[in-house]
C-alpha cells in the first residue's frame, strides 16, 4: 500500500494568538464603552445646562412683565401739577376708594402708591421682615405657604415679592352731549365691549392726571355706566370726569391684579422622597402656578429714591425700617377733596421704588454631574467659589450644575 505524498495539516489559532486577540478585543470594547459614557455624560450635562438656561430666560421675561407694570396709573405716575422738580422726590397721585377692598389696599379712603409694592426678606429660619401678612400691603389670604421642609411648603432663605397692577385697557370719557354727574359718565364706546367687559357690580376706576376714583359701577345703556358712591358720600362723585381732561374708565376687578411670587417645595414625580424646588406666581389670591423648576435662591433689592435726590439699593428689610425723615414728599391730595394731607409713616420708602434687582440661582433639577462638588458663585454672598454641601432649603444638593441669573428691571410708571 502506497503512502500519501501529502499529510493532512490541521490549521488554526495558537492559544497565545487567541488570548492576543481577546485582549486586543477587551481594549477596544473598554474604549467603546468609554467613548460612550463619556458621550452620554455629556449629553446628560448638556441637557441640564440647557435646560437651566432657559428656564432662567423664561423666569425673566415673566417676572419682567409684571414688574415693570407696578404703579401704573392712567396718565402720569408723577404727578404733572406737582410744584415739586423730579430731584426731590416723586408725587405720584394716590388713589381714592368708595368701597372696602379684598386685595391687601388700605380701604376705605385714600390709598397711598407706596402699598402698590411690597417685598419681604425672608430668613434661614422661614420668618419674613416685614411679615407676610403685614396690613396694608401684605397678601391677604394664605395663598402663600408657611415655611418649611416638606411638599407644599415655601423653601426657607428666599425672598417674598407682591406687587399690585393695572393690567387692562381703559375707555374714555365721553361728555361730548351728556354731560358727567356726581354718579353716570358716559363713555366713547360700549362698557359692556371687549374692553371693559364690564358687568353688573364691578368695581371700577375712574381716573385722570389729578383724580382717581375706585368704586362698584354698573352699565345702563346708551354707553352710560352709573356709579354706587359706596361708603363715602361727595369724594365719589364722577362729576368731574370728562373727556377734555382724558379720563378714562377701567374695569377694576377684571383688570387689577395683586401678583406674588416664592420659592415653594413639591414632589419629584419621577423619584420618591424627592423635593424639588420651584418659583410659584400666586394671582388674586388663587392657586400658586409653578413657573420653573430649580430655583434654590431668590433675593430681592429695590433701587430707591430718597428725599436729598440720592438713590440706593435696599432689601425689603431696610425699607420697612427705614428713617421716615428720608422718604420723599407724600402724594399730594386734590384740594377740592377737602381731605387732610397724607402723611409719611413706616414702609414709605416703597413709594419711590423706581427698580426691582433679582438675584436667582438655579440648578439643573436633575443630576447632571458626575460629582457631587461642582462649585458657583452667588453674588448676594459674595464673589468666593462655594460648594453645595449644604442649601438653605434643607434639599439634598445631588449632583447638579448651579448658576446665578441676576436682572435689574425698571418700573416704566416711576422713572422719566
Amino acid at each position: 500500500m502506497k503512502k500519501p505524498l501529502f499529510k493532512n495539516r490541521h490549521t488554526g489559532f495558537t492559544l497565545i494568538e487567541l488570548m492576543v486577540a481577546l485582549v486586543i478585543g477587551l481594549i477596544v470594547m473598554l474604549g467603546l464603552v468609554q467613548i460612550f459614557s463619556n458621550v452620554t455624560s455629556m449629553n446628560v450635562a448638556q441637557n441640564g445646562l440647557a435646560r437651566l438656561q432657559e428656564n432662567g430666560r423664561f423666569m425673566m421675561m415673566r417676572m419682567k412683565n409684571d414688574i415693570e407694570a407696578i404703579s401704573h396709573q392712567p396718565c402720569a405716575s408723577i404727578s404733572m401739577d406737582s410744584p415739586q422738580v423730579i430731584n426731590e422726590g416723586f408725587a405720584v397721585r394716590p388713589l381714592y376708594s368708595a368701597i372696602e377692598l379684598d386685595n391687601g389696599l388700605p380701604s376705605p379712603g385714600l390709598i397711598d402708591p407706596q402699598y402698590l409694592i411690597q417685598g419681604h426678606e425672608c430668613g434661614v429660619d422661614g420668618s419674613c421682615s416685614p411679615e407676610l401678612n403685614i396690613q396694608p400691603g401684605g397678601h391677604q389670604n394664605a395663598s402663600i405657604p408657611n415655611s418649611g421642609t416638606s411638599a407644599g411648603s415655601r423653601a426657607r432663605f428666599t425672598d417674598v415679592l407682591t406687587m399690585r397692577v393695572l393690567t387692562g385697557g381703559g375707555v374714555l370719557v365721553d361728555d361730548t352731549v351728556t354731560p358727567s354727574t356726581d354718579t353716570s359718565v358716559t363713555l366713547s364706546e360700549s362698557p359692556t365691549g371687549p374692553t371693559l367687559n364690564l358687568e353688573d357690580g364691578d368695581d371700577v376706576l375712574i381716573a385722570n392726571c389729578y383724580k382717581a376714583l375706585i368704586s362698584t359701577a354698573q352699565p345702563v345703556g346708551n354707553n352710560r355706566i352709573a356709579i354706587s358712591q359706596g361708603l363715602i358720600d361727595s369724594n365719589a362723585s364722577v362729576s368731574w370726569a370728562s373727556k377734555n381732561s382724558m379720563t378714562q374708565v377701567y374695569n377694576f376687578s377684571k383688570d387689577f391684579d395683586t401678583i406674588s411670587y416664592y420659592v415653594g417645595l413639591k414632589n419629584d414625580p419621577s423619584t420618591e422622597n424627592r423635593l424639588i424646588s420651584s418659583l410659584y406666581r400666586v394671582e388674586n389670591g388663587e392657586a400658586p402656578v409653578e413657573v420653573i423648576e430649580g430655583v434654590e435662591r431668590f433675593d430681592v433689592s429695590y433701587g430707591v429714591r430718597f428725599n436729598d435726590g440720592t438713590m440706593g439699593y435696599l432689601t425689603a428689610d431696610d425699607i420697612q425700617s427705614a428713617f421716615i425723615p428720608r422718604c420723599v414728599t407724600p402724594p399730594l391730595v386734590p384740594a377740592d377733596m377737602g381731605l387732610d394731607p397724607m402723611e409719611n409713616t413706616a414702609g414709605c420708602l416703597w413709594r419711590s421704588v423706581f427698580a426691582v434687582r433679582l438675584h436667582v440661582l438655579l440648578n439643573t433639577v436633575y443630576n447632571s454631574s458626575p460629582s457631587d462638588s461642582e462649585s458657583y458663585v452667588y453674588s448676594v454672598d459674595g464673589f468666593e467659589e462655594q460648594l453645595p454641601n449644604q442649601i438653605p432649603s434643607g434639599l439634598d444638593p445631588g449632583k447638579m450644575y448651579r448658576r446665578e441669573f441676576t436682572e435689574t428691571i425698571a418700573l416704566n410708571s416711576n422713572n422719566l
